[in-house]
């Protein structure tokens, strides 16, 4: 697939700010190719995928880089906090009223149950992997053409799956690598202070496949609506 010119074409029909984020879970690290460094500095996912979606930042990251491990706990880089995993942080936090409610969220959020050994991060136009999800960030309008592209092939519906916390690692990299279909997240509180997605932005997560009919459609869209 040539992601070179998918992203080109993609940008100029859709009109998205930076790039698409490549964004892969290796188990052991024979799988991470020779051209990709350990990332520099101790940051959260949702920050390696706005610094590869805005800067152009490639790499990968252990559990060692990973300065948030709840986010890596859920992609298996990591054992998961049990703070986290029990709910009480977010109790603590005041996103849940009662610690009953907190841990049924958490028990609900998408985790891959197995151990990985990194994150592997680019742009997707220079992406020299096979990626498991390609993470989107874009405006209400660009995900409803998005969401509209993915099913103009086959009908149907999509459902999002988020509950405010833990958005860009468990709703749009985990949920949409074990179920193989788009995922919508509104953000979280950690991925909007400490990344900046925007007020105005919302996430989607997409399997590497359909990005072709996708971007089909999305030409299709623009030659009848303008």
């Amino acid at each position: 697939m040539n992601y070179e010119e998918m992203v080109k074409e993609l940008k100029e029909v859709l009109g998205i700010k930076g790039s698409p984020v490549a964004v892969k879970l290796v188990k052991n690290p024979v799988e991470i190719p020779e051209s990709y460094d350990k990332m520099p500095e101790k940051k959260r996912h949702c920050e390696f995928v706005q610094d590869a979606r805005l800067n152009g930042t490639a790499g990968y990251a252990t559990t060692a880089e990973h300065l948030c491990k709840g986010g890596a706990g859920v992609m298996g880089i990591g054992k998961l906090p049990e703070p986290v995993a029990d709910g009480s942080t977010y109790n603590k936090l005041g996103n849940f009223k009662t610690a009953e409610g907190a841990l049924e969220t958490v028990e609900a959020i998408p985790k891959v149950e197995y151990e990985n050994y990194a994150s592997l991060y680019a742009p997707l136009e220079s992406v020299k992997f096979d990626p498991d999800v390609v993470v989107l960030v874009l405006t209400p309008k660009q995900a409803l053409r998005v969401s509209q592209a993915y099913l103009q092939l086959k009908g149907g519906r999509l459902s999002c799956d988020y509950s405010g916390i833990q958005s860009l690692c468990a709703d749009a990299v985990v949920a949409v690598k074990e179920r193989s279909v788009p995922n919508m997240t509104l953000g979280c509180n950690g991925s909007r202070k400490f990344a900046g997605i925007a007020d105005e932005e919302v996430v989607m997560g997409v399997p590497p496949e359909n990005l072709e009919d996708i971007l089909d459609a999305l030409k299709t869209f623009k030659e009848k609506w303008g």
